[in-house]
């Protein structure tokens, strides 16, 4: 009797123990079926969300829509690499060759991040106009009305639109540091008085800039080097 006495409360315990672990473990699985429930909703509500910014972003830039609201490609969002941005993307020069015709007639011109480029063009003595066109994010350089550069480009969006209209480079400024912005913007080519103009920067093929015009390095770089003060820039949609 006496054993007896002593070991029934080690086996009540034991029991005890068990019930309790089984609640634990019944507890844990109620938490990982939550936790499980819960990223479903929100990878649900993610896949919404990206639908409805892909649908937007196709009604501002239908060019990235052609058919059905949503782009027949990957989407074109793209920044430009560190390369590309100075003007060598990788895989080589950042230059097509052939004649203009063709390179602006190809189909993925509105989204490419090349420049079609005539040095002899570029470099020679004539009148020289630059035009960057909103609507497809791109630039060319005149001489003596012929193209002798087209450049890809990053303009204002929102309500930091760039301005249309007709305008004039008045300042130049290799190392020209924003004070409004606290950032660098190599290569700056006035246009505007209240701070608008061309210079070195992100490139991505939608607007995405505070107003200026951003342009690759060595794109910019050309246009700093050979066209003068009062030199005139034409911006349309």
């Amino acid at each position: 009797m006496r054993r007896f006495d002593t070991e029934k409360p080690d086996i009540e315990h034991r029991h005890h123990a068990l019930g309790e672990r089984h609640k634990t473990s019944s507890g844990a699985r109620c938490l990982l079926q939550l936790v499980a429930i819960c990223g479903f909703f929100a990878m649900s509500l993610n896949s919404c969300i990206s639908d409805q910014q892909m649908q937007n972003r196709a009604a501002i830039y239908p060019a990235y829509a052609p058919q059905y609201g949503r782009p027949s490609s990957p989407p074109r969002i793209v920044r430009v690499s560190e390369a590309a941005r100075n003007g060598i993307p990788p895989g080589g020069e950042d230059v097509v060759p052939g004649d203009y015709a063709s390179f602006r007639n190809s189909i993925d011109y509105r989204t490419t991040f090349s420049t079609w480029r005539d040095d002899t063009l570029l470099n020679s003595d004539g009148q020289k106009s630059v035009v960057i066109e909103l609507g497809n994010q791109r630039g060319q350089c005149f001489v003596n009305g012929a193209v002798a550069m087209d450049f890809p480009v990053c303009t204002g969006s929102g309500k930091h639109h760039t301005p249309t209209g007709i305008f004039h480079i008045t300042q130049k400024d290799r190392d020209h540091r924003s004070n409004l912005y606290h950032c660098d913007m190599p290569y700056f080519m006035r246009l505007t008085g209240d701070g608008i103009g061309m210079h070195v920067g992100d490139v991505f093929r939608v607007p995405a800039s505070h107003g200026c015009i951003r342009i690759t390095r060595a794109a910019c770089m050309d246009l700093f080097r050979t066209l003068p003060h009062g030199t005139e820039v034409c911006i349309r949609d």
